[in-house]
């Protein structure tokens, strides 16, 4: 048995040496200035299995061929197969070309020097030859001052065996491995989208922008950049793409080839080759699908994207969205807080003032801390906006004990911290302008989820700019919800407005305090929608371990021995079992939105919108999170209402929703993509596939949705 098995092994290993003489003398052809080699990357294979195989080009000197995209001019390399049955080819993996600059301004891609292509050849399970003969035409133009066609014949036979082992063809191993490096890496994905910009009606052309995204941050110092198109006469070759970063975004420009727009494709594909300030080249693969809301058939009438707008409107605009976002649900509370305390310093209009300053450095400030956060993270590759910091239970939970804590003070449960807010007519000047301060801070953190009019588009805008700009977009909006009160304290015949104070200022705080406990009953709920009903009654617990904690606080002072220990050991437990529930598993996100037939909605996907578009069905997607009062307010008035239902149904829209409450980038890639950072958004796709989308207001009313459904 053991000789039979050596003999064996001996009889292979001389066939596999008279096959890999025939390889060498059959797999080798020439034309006058170029020889052609077919090389396998295994000189064995087995059925199941994909063999690579290497066409060798090497090039006379001047002398080249073409790439996938020849250009202005020339033919790619074409390979016909003649393959036995169970044996099938893949498409040719083309190795980055050089750019050629010709008279004439023509710019062509190729290869030239010595080059493979490489191309995977798949073996069928029940393949059952011992040894696989195949054959292949191969076409070129090669070209110098002059072109001339060429045509060889190939063919190759490589021993079949039955086991995986496979045997490495040696030193043609070199060959492969420097050929992958000159292809892009297949192991990084990029969200590509394109659209066509025109200065004005009257250009013709146009500018071909691509977008890049990445989950990674891929494209920090970079120095040039190269776009290499699969599609023929897509973009001007002479014309070098412009390109700009921000953060985990590349923005390329490059105008249109002449015949662009007679055939423009859905899919723009192609070769980016970026090289760093350090010199470090990378290639990637670009697949761009043309963006939503632009239509080739409407190339004049194009909004200039949000990055083109001008900062100084974009000023005005963050103006107006601070200014507006005092009327936000989730502001008007606290801000009633700091109209209150106006009235102690009526008579006083430089207490007043200072008091405003305060108020507004509180206010500026915290949107600059919290803007600089959110900018940092982004450029270190994290796929978040407006509003992130919700997206955090512990944050949620946070923020409930703290209006919880308000709510405590403001009733007189607790006298402890009540400064913070600035409310007590009688406190000393330096206490008063801390509370002014920290209730400046706190009316950013509530306003912090919500998203008025205007402010959207200034928001967008911010994140695609410098940190400088950016953040000179979120002093504006801070200004902006500063203003009103500045205005009430330098504008004294506004104060005068105002009730003069006394007694009932005592019951009208204590009014307040509901709002506050509303407001920490609402972030329970957003905190339900996040980590289900354990977390939140585990946070509902804590509050009531807070509220004892307050009325064991409050009797400490009329305490004495073992009582006060006593006491003392369940304050202690109280603030242990308080801070144990930021570590609690309870608080772990999960998955908000499923189907509910009651309303009508399915969850959002790009796949699932994709699906619909295509099979030409109107589309209604709403962007929200639990945490976003002014979603929360549209869909009880606006969308959840008998007649939307009715519209949806009577022009068969279906109705999708997209949940922001709990991190999700691939929602956040959809904000970007319509220039907001934050929910809501609402958009409406009509049944054409190329209809760009219709993008609704803010601030919804029934009819007027009800209107834009029945508008299809």
């Amino acid at each position: 048995m053991y000789m039979a098995s050596l003999l064996k092994q001996h009889l292979f290993i001389a066939l596999l040496s008279l096959v890999s003489l025939a390889v060498q003398a059959q797999s080798t052809a020439s034309t006058e200035h170029v020889n052609a080699r077919l090389i396998p990357e295994m000189m064995t294979t087995h059925p199941g299995s994909t063999l690579w195989l290497a066409l060798e080009l090497e090039h006379a000197e001047h002398w080249h061929t073409y790439w996938l995209n020849p250009g202005d001019a020339g033919q790619p390399t074409r390979i016909e197969w003649n393959l036995p049955e169970g044996v099938s080819a893949g498409e040719i993996v083309w190795p980055l070309p050089k750019r050629f600059e010709l008279p004439g301004n023509i710019v062509d891609f190729g290869y030239e020097g010595t080059i493979a292509l490489l191309i995977p050849l798949t073996i069928a399970e029940d393949y059952q030859a011992e040894v696989l003969q195949l054959s292949a035409s191969v076409n070129w133009l090669e070209c110098d001052d002059i072109c001339i066609p060429g045509r060889v014949g190939l063919s190759l036979s490589i021993p079949v065996s039955s086991s995986n082992d496979e045997v490495l063809s040696g030193v043609e191993a070199d060959l492969f491995a420097a050929t992958r490096l000159e292809q892009a890496d297949e192991r990084i994905h990029l969200d590509a989208t394109w659209y066509i910009e025109k200065s004005s009606p009257e250009d013709t052309l146009g500018e071909l922008k691509i977008l890049l995204q990445s989950s990674e941050h891929l494209f920090a110092g970079l120095e040039t950049v190269a776009f290499l198109p699969i599609q023929h006469e897509l973009v001007n070759y002479l014309d070098k793409p412009e390109f700009s970063v921000q953060e985990v975004s590349l923005m390329i420009s490059q105008q249109l080839h002449e015949y662009a727009l007679e055939d423009m494709p859905e899919q723009v594909q192609g070769l980016l080759l970026a090289t760093d300030n350090d010199g470090k080249r990378s290639i990637y693969k670009i697949n761009a699908a043309m963006a939503s809301g632009f239509s080739l058939s409407d190339l004049n009438k194009i909004v200039e994207p949000a990055e083109k707008m001008s900062l100084f409107l974009v000023w005005l605009f963050a103006l107006a969205g601070g200014i507006i976002l005092n009327l936000m649900p989730c502001v008007f509370p606290v801000l009633s807080l700091k109209v209150l305390s106006l009235s102690t310093h009526a008579d006083d209009s430089g207490q007043q003032r200072r008091h405003a300053m305060a108020y507004t450095l509180g206010v500026i400030s915290s949107f600059l801390l919290l803007a600089s956060v959110l900018l940092i993270l982004q450029a270190g590759g994290a796929v978040i906006g407006w509003g992130f910091q919700l997206q955090q239970p512990w944050v949620v939970t946070l923020l409930t004990f703290l209006f919880f804590l308000i709510g405590l003070a403001l009733t007189g449960v607790l006298e402890v911290g009540t400064s913070l807010m600035g409310l007590g007519g009688d406190l000393q000047e330096r206490q008063g302008l801390q509370g002014s301060f920290f209730t400046g801070v706190l009316a950013v953190v509530v306003a912090s989820p919500c998203t008025a009019p205007f402010m959207g588009a200034a928001l967008g805008f911010a994140f695609t700019q410098s940190m400088p700009i950016a953040l000179s977009v979120f002093l504006a909006l801070g200004i902006g919800m500063a203003l009103p009160f500045l205005l009430l304290s330098y504008l004294p015949a506004l104060v005068r407005f105002l009730p003069r104070p006394g007694a009932w200022m005592l019951t009208f705080r204590q009014l307040l305090a509901y709002p506050m406990y509303l407001t920490a009953i609402w972030l329970l709920w957003v905190l339900g929608q996040q980590t289900g009903s354990d977390g939140m009654a585990l946070v509902l617990a804590a509050c009531l371990a807070i509220a004892m904690s307050a009325w064991l606080w409050s009797k400490q002072q009329n305490m004495k021995g073992w009582l006060k220990v006593v006491s003392v050991l369940l304050l202690i437990s109280c603030f242990l079992f308080i801070g144990s529930v930021f570590t609690s598993p309870l608080l772990q996100p999960r998955i908000q939105i499923s189907r509910s037939e009651s309303q009508n909605f399915e969850p959002w996907s790009k796949e699932r919108l994709t699906e619909l578009r295509q099979r030409g069905q109107p589309v209604f997607v709403n962007m929200t999170a639990s945490w976003c009062i002014t979603c929360l307010v549209n869909e009880r008035v606006a969308l959840d209402t008998e007649g939307v239902r009715e519209a949806l149904v009577a022009n068969n829209v279906t109705y999708l929703k997209g949940d922001w409450t709990n991190s999700d980038p691939a929602i956040t890639a959809v904000l970007k993509e319509y220039n907001t950072s934050g929910v809501p958004l609402y958009l409406l796709f009509p049944s054409g596939f190329d209809e760009p989308a219709i993008v609704l207001p803010q601030i919804l009313s029934e009819s007027l949705v009800v209107d834009v459904l029945n508008s299809l």
